[in-house]
């Protein structure tokens, strides 16, 4: 196998379940889809992406690396136009490398086909607070999560399932969901997230605006917290 995924799609393979019929959701250059079947983690994977460019790579990766009769590319928006028969094999369900709120939208319009057990491992390159709400929100529950480093950028990861139990989340639990401290990469993310913070309320403290007071102080406090939960080095809620 000549395929070498990045270090970011490595680490979501590690989720994908042993022996999983998995759909990778933008696919590109099907890179991840070869590793997984060929490396043996995946049965078999349905490669998907909406544009014609990236559907053109992924055939032609598959073909080079002669797992034609494992991996299926298939033109689809997010999980919308996957045939029934498809579908309905899924065991697992890969999206990486997109936004935040492009993955949320791919679920809302599309994870109502899929079966209950499914395994979902979500990648989103930004806004993840807004996916950690979505899923939240929508009856989906964060089993795990990890960050990993890629070049000079720190990425989550999150693994979850859906289990039809709808909650609302606070402001601190979806900037780190359940990233663990004592994860060196998962320590650089709480970092950067608590800097990102305190650079904005730092920008904002000195308006003339009340409300932006306002913000800033509880932005300040976020950042505080996860300063606090970096320097204690443990979650009690992991």
């Amino acid at each position: 196998m000549t395929v070498k995924p990045d270090s970011r799609l490595l680490r979501c393979a590690g989720f994908v379940s042993e022996g999983a019929v998995a759909a990778d959701i933008g696919t590109d250059h099907a890179y991840l889809a070869c590793f997984l079947v060929g490396s043996g983690r995946a049965k078999r994977v349905i490669a998907s992406d909406i544009a014609d460019g990236p559907l053109a790579a992924a055939r032609q990766t598959v073909e080079r690396e002669g797992l034609g009769n494992k991996i299926t590319v298939v033109k689809s928006d997010g999980l919308k136009d996957f045939p029934p028969e498809l579908i309905s094999e899924l065991t697992d369900v890969v999206i990486a490398g997109m936004g935040g709120e492009m993955i949320a939208k791919i679920l809302a319009e599309g994870g109502d086909r899929l079966s209950e057990n499914v395994n979902f491992i979500l990648e989103p390159n930004t806004r993840a607070p807004a996916l950690r709400s979505f899923l939240a929100e929508n009856g989906y529950q964060t089993l795990r999560e990890t960050a990993v480093r890629d070049g000079k950028f720190v990425y989550p990861i999150i693994n979850a399932k859906r289990t039809g139990e709808r909650r609302s989340i606070g402001a601190l639990e979806s900037l780190i969901g359940k990233l663990d401290p004592r994860e060196p990469d998962s320590k650089e993310y709480l970092k950067k997230e608590a800097a990102r913070l305190s650079a904005a309320a730092a920008g904002m403290s000195g308006s003339q605006s009340e409300s932006a007071r306002k913000e800033a102080e509880e932005l300040k406090l976020l950042a505080e917290e996860i300063g606090g939960i970096l320097n204690d080095n443990s979650r009690s809620d992991l």
